[in-house]
């Protein structure tokens, strides 16, 4: 495994043991806050999938493309930019 899908795998399980922990604690105190930490963490695990996906898509070979799909990553980082971007938008995407 290669030393950017071991970081990748690490985010994931990091990013799944905060939204474990702070959905677990929000539960149990009833904290609309610690709710609202715990979705925030689990865009964050949605963003590190996102990642891993891309680079694992990218390392792929074919016929057309023997060198690997290595123009995935760019397509990833634009698409978490814009998952991002969405995210800080005054109102969300609703308005």
């Amino acid at each position: 495994m290669i030393q950017k899908e071991k970081i990748g795998f690490y985010s994931i399980g990091v990013n799944l043991l905060l939204v474990v922990i702070k959905g677990a604690l929000a539960y149990l105190s009833g904290s609309v806050a610690l709710m609202a930490d715990a979705i925030h963490s689990s865009t964050d695990l949605i963003s590190s999938i996102t990642v891993l996906a891309g680079i694992k898509i990218s390392k792929r070979q074919s016929k057309h493309f023997p060198y690997g799909l290595y123009k995935v990553e760019n397509f990833v980082s634009l698409l978490t930019s814009l998952f991002i971007f969405f995210a800080v938008l005054p109102g969300g995407i609703d308005g």
